[in-house]
């Protein structure tokens, strides 16, 4: 069964082509090993080649060492080549705004991917069964994923593919048994810590209990959601044409206004599908960065902006455009700053610090320019620091005489939800004396008589 499972798998995907090189992910656990067994028993009759691939997560000490040099030996025993790749931390901090789960999986597909490139290999195969494929449906499910999400595990996602897709967890043990293969358990699989497993150990079994084809009941309906996503994706693109003002150009830009007629559900899947097009993906997008866009279209202000995973997003009066550029929210910083100029973390910024007499200083132009500002330089309570906000943070505005929280300033001053993070703030030892490019400190504000002025001008900004 395993075996006819996979023929009409590769045959209904067209996953692998004749002469295609094959690399094939084994860990050591059975579906991987089961996965090679089949693959390398077909190679001969489709005329592909073979080779073996191992991702060492370094991670189980010994019992990793054990597992790389155990599926060594099996592909050993196979003739077939052997590579192998050990994970670093950095190649799992890479990934980490994926959550522990998902910077594991996304560092190890790179790795696979490297390891590919290395062998000349042009197809990637992974041993997912028919219960990882419910096990993923689930878990998408529960964490609110919407119609794509809930598709479940693609079987191509080239160079990825999955002949074991339409095998069940059952069907590959009784394989492994008949013919005699050894693999290897992972401790880890029991570990009830990872969403999956807790899926696999508890979730699933409750539901058999009501449904004992609840597998085959989850991929039927995944199969259902495919069919409606990708129709829907159809005559969203079609939509998404309607309303472009330009095509392949940066900016990608969309008309405001056309948007802004569509009813809310189908404004919504536009403007999903800009993004896609933009960022050739939809990784890290949930369904409140889609919101906060659709409150930028609507919204009755002229001017506006949005930092979304790897992805800017502007309006301009009647005019939506769509950046693609790498501006996740940078970690917290903090650096102490002198008279001059000052390079910041945050992309291009520079801090510019200059004392001036007031007779010398221009005030209707620093006015007119909220990334300059002037304060009484008698006042300050030097040394400064320049940082990003943090939880507690009050601030004076100008005008008023009492401090108020620097998050409801933020909000009271509409600025973007996915920009305050970035917003520059400049420091005394008392508390923030500039939030850069939006207000002064009323505690070193100008007076009469003040004599010298400490000029700040924030450079490199857009």
């Amino acid at each position: 069964m395993v075996m006819q499972s996979a023929r009409q798998v590769l045959d209904d995907y067209r996953m692998i082509q004749e002469g295609d090189h094959v690399l094939v992910a084994v860990s050591g656990g059975i579906d991987s090993i089961v996965l090679l067994h089949v693959l390398h028993t077909l190679s001969s009759e489709q005329s592909f080649s073979v080779s073996v691939g191992h991702i060492d997560h370094g991670l189980r000490g010994e019992a990793s060492e054990l597992d790389s040099r155990f599926v060594q030996n099996v592909a050993a025993a196979t003739g077939l080549p052997f590579l192998r790749k050990i994970l670093t931390p950095a190649d799992l901090a890479a990934h980490k705004s994926h959550g522990r789960e998902g910077a594991a999986r996304n560092a190890r597909l790179d790795a696979l991917k490297t390891l590919a490139n290395e062998v000349g290999a042009t197809r990637i195969a992974l041993g997912h069964s028919l219960d990882d494929h419910a096990e993923t449906i689930l878990y998408h499910l529960i964490r609110g994923a919407g119609p794509t999400g809930l598709r479940g595990i693609p079987p191509v996602r080239l160079p990825f593919i999955r002949p074991l897709i339409r095998v069940s967890r059952a069907n590959i043990h009784a394989y492994a048994v008949a013919h005699s293969l050894a693999w290897r358990e992972d401790a880890t699989n029991a570990d009830v810590t990872f969403a999956r497993n807790r899926i696999r150990q508890h979730v699933l079994p409750e539901l058999r209990l009501i449904n004992p084809r609840i597998t085959e009941t989850l991929t039927r309906n995944a199969d259902l959601l495919t069919d409606l996503d990708e129709a829907t994706g159809f005559l969203v693109r079609e939509k998404l044409l309607q309303v472009m003002l330009t095509r392949n150009e940066e900016p990608f830009s969309l008309s405001r206004d056309k948007l802004a007629k569509l009813p809310s559900p189908v404004l919504r899947l536009v403007l999903r599908e800009g993004i896609r097009h933009v960022r050739g993906n939809l990784d890290g997008i949930s369904l409140a960065h889609i919101d906060a866009v659709r409150d930028l279209v609507t919204s009755s202000k002229g001017h506006g902006e949005l930092f979304l995973p790897d992805i800017r997003i502007r309006r301009q009066s009647s005019v939506l455009e769509m950046l693609s550029e790498p501006v996740d929210s940078p970690d917290s910083w903090s650096l102490p700053v002198d008279l001059g100029e000052t390079q910041l973390p945050d992309g291009d910024k520079i801090l510019s610090l200059k004392i001036e007499s007031i007779v010398d200083v221009d005030l209707d132009s620093i006015r007119a320019n909220p990334w300059i500002e002037a304060a009484d330089a008698d006042a300050i309570s030097f040394p400064l620091h320049v940082r990003t906000r943090r939880p507690g943070d009050r601030f004076v505005p100008l005008g008023l005489e009492q401090s108020m929280k620097l998050k409801d300033f933020l909000i009271n001053e509409s600025a973007p939800y996915y920009d305050r993070d970035r917003i520059p703030l400049l420091s005394d030892r008392q508390g923030i004396i500039w939030v850069a490019g939006m207000r002064l400190s009323d505690t070193v504000k100008l007076t009469d008589q003040t004599q010298r002025v400490l000029v700040m001008r924030m450079k490199g900004v857009r």
